[in-house]
């Protein structure tokens, strides 16, 4: 080939180009094949001029192992931050501040990422070193490793020197999927993302860096400030191609909590780990004033929230019965409080899971919060161990009914479909307030009716005749006839919601959304085969197959053609008003300014499909407040992303 090295410079540029516009603006303006081609192209050139290769090449991201630990001094001092935990210590550390600065003070809050703090180094414009904290004088060198962050760019438009701070992160997915990585290979388990992602940039073969996809977020400019506030540089980076959290507010002082709290209330939402919230002066000038200690600078703080993984004592394992059959071993613990609730039951999911975990009765425990709602064992300390623990022996019969399990893929399953915690388990599923929403049904009262022999299946719901509970101590006539309107009522609900009251395996509310509006009424769902099942989006093989099985169960036919002649409502009420969003596919994040179910109904109303995840057949993704992690994604793919007002004024949809 008779390429010139201008053509190879221009190509590694329009390549860290793209690499920008798809890892920090999540904006790509060319398709993934395209990229790999130029991509390939780049490599090719390489091969054959290895004399042209330059720093930023995209390339050199992935270099080579090192041999040792060399250490780099840091040019300033990398200083912890002391933490406060509660509004009043706050107050304290503010008025401290004001003391010895006697003026207004503006702040800038940022989240505290659960990471690992580096310091970065560029000269004319090219990455040149990156270094961890160390013991905050001198760090080790990481730069092969900080080179592989695709979100950080190896070569920016700035001609002087810059040195920047940075927190390194693993996602929460990412780290998910890296510690099942790790569990088929029989690896021993990351703790946290913290954990995972502080020792990632200390492997010394930068390609296990590079598959483990860590991030960055730049959080302050050490040497190289264009401006005399914090804020206005972090601004600056971010232009200039720096990933900057774009949850970092700029405060007053009165002002403090409300922005503190904000952020807290984000952390379900992101798919990566914060532990509380950064609280720095703004303007330089007044930091100096302020000065710092040995440890700790005086113009910041750290405000810690509740903590979400916490170690306790395993003191026993029951094993509970679902509705659909799966046995889980749930953990009894010395209670623990986490994220300001206390916990004393976890899951430890299934069998595999105890073995992966090496789990015993009496071990000490890690356990966190999932999305801060469901607390799970993350990890044991077998170290801690005095010959006292006693190994967690699954049970081979069903502990609500005594019938033999059988194991499904990674499950134990009850198949005995009279198994009382399976009837019971499906009754308050029906009457769940997403299903058919039967106010007066709640667990406890299913539970006892179950046990006084009033409701033995779902379908004994309808049977219920005035007189029949309204003798029973805390009810009386008008909790009876509120009741008994409540199941009156349910039998006029949405198709999609009885389809998803059925329980089937697999089938969400989104999924019976769609399963409601392709085949129109109960008779055609109960007649789909298997292929026509899988054509449908977002329906594979195993839920296919779920839902076949579920309708050719002789016993779930003669539920529904019960529920028939109850009037249950099985027909999708066909209410489109017009096409305007006919063959366009939409999804909803964030909260809006009205329930989530208006929106989806004005879609399907005017012939618009919903779909339950992000993936390239989506459309549209309407954001809302506090969009999750389908923003982040939906950006990658190229999906267009509108507000509520801008969906509602595209396609004349305004009230």
């Amino acid at each position: 080939m008779n390429w010139t090295k201008e053509q190879y410079l221009s190509l590694v540029n329009e390549l860290n180009h793209h690499c920008i516009r798809y890892y920090l603006l999540n904006d790509p303006v060319i398709s993934d094949a395209e990229y790999d081609r130029l991509y390939r192209e780049l490599i090719l050139m390489e091969e054959v001029h290895p004399e042209w290769v330059v720093p930023d090449s995209p390339s050199q991201r992935i270099g080579f192992k090192v041999s040792s630990g060399r250490t780099i001094r840091h040019d300033k001092k990398m200083l912890s931050l002391d933490n406060v935990y509660s509004e009043d210590e706050l107050k304290d550390f503010l008025n401290k501040v004001q003391r010895v600065y006697n003026g207004r003070i503006d702040w800038v809050v940022e989240p505290k990422i659960d990471g690992a703090a580096v310091s970065i180094i560029y000269e004319y414009g090219v990455l040149t070193a990156g270094v961890t904290r160390g013991d905050g004088l001198e760090g080790e060198d990481v730069t092969h490793n900080i080179r592989t962050i695709k979100s950080l760019p190896v070569k920016i438009d700035f001609k002087g020197r810059l040195v920047l701070r940075g927190e390194v992160f693993l996602s929460r997915q990412r780290f998910k999927e890296l510690n099942e990585e790790r569990g088929k290979a029989g690896e021993p388990l990351f703790a946290n993302p913290r954990n995972a992602a502080a020792g990632t940039l200390k492997v010394l073969d930068p390609r296990i860096a590079s598959d483990r996809g860590l991030g960055i977020f730049i959080y302050a400019l050490d040497d190289g400030r264009q401006y005399g506030t914090h804020f206005e540089d972090l601004l600056w980076l971010n232009k200039l191609g720096f990933s900057v959290n774009p949850h970092i507010y700029l405060s007053k002082s009165e002002e403090l909590m409300e922005y503190i709290k904000k952020i807290e209330s984000l952390r379900k939402e992101m798919d990566y780990d914060l532990d509380g919230a950064v609280i720095k002066v703004n303007d330089y000038n007044v930091r100096d004033i302020l000065g710092e200690t040995i440890k700790y600078p005086r113009w910041a703080i750290a405000y810690k929230y509740e903590a979400e993984q916490v170690t306790t004592t395993l003191i026993d394992v029951v094993f509970q019965v679902g509705r659909t059959g799966i046995v889980t071993p749930v953990a009894i613990l010395e209670p623990v409080e986490v994220s300001g609730s206390t916990v004393s039951r976890a899951s430890l999911h299934n069998e595999d899971e105890i073995i992966r975990l090496d789990i015993k009765i009496g071990d000490r425990v890690f356990i966190e919060k999932s999305g801060e709602i469901i607390p799970k064992v993350v990890k044991t300390v077998p170290e801690l161990r005095k010959g006292t623990e006693k190994s967690i022996i699954f049970p081979s019969s069903c502990p609500s009914c005594g019938a033999i399990l059988k194991k499904e893929d990674a499950y134990w399953r009850c198949l005995n479909r009279h198994c009382p915690e399976r009837v019971i388990g499906s009754i308050i599923h029906f009457a769940s307030r997403d299903a058919m929403d039967i106010r007066g049904l709640g667990d406890k009262t299913v539970e006892r009716f179950y046990k006084l022999g009033i409701l033995k299946s779902i379908t004994d719901i309808y049977l219920l005749k005035p007189g029949s509970i309204g003798h029973l101590d805390g009810f009386g006539e008008l909790s009876e006839a509120n009741l008994l309107e409540s199941i009156h009522e349910s039998k006029k609900r949405e198709f999609y919601r009885f389809i998803y009251a059925l329980g089937i395996d697999g089938v969400g509310i989104k999924m019976a959304q769609v399963l409601a509006s392709h085949f129109k009424n109960i008779d055609n769902l109960v007649s789909a085969d298997k292929e026509e099942l899988k054509s449908i989006y977002g329906i594979g093989e195993e839920v296919a197959n779920s839902i076949f099985g579920y309708f050719k169960d002789g016993n779930n036919l003669k539920m529904i053609d019960d529920f028939k002649r109850f009037g249950i409502n099985m027909q999708y009420e066909q209410t489109t008003t017009s096409d305007i969003l006919k063959g366009l596919n939409f999804l909803i994040t964030g909260t809006l300014s009205k329930p989530r179910k208006y929106f989806e109904d004005l879609i399907l109303k005017h012939g618009g499909n919903l779909l339950s995840g992000v993936s390239k057949n989506l459309n549209y993704l309407i954001v809302g407040e506090n969009p999750g992690n389908k923003l982040e994604k939906a950006r990658q793919l190229g999906i267009i992303i509108i507000t509520e007002d801008e969906f509602k004024k595209k396609f004349g949809l305004g009230d």
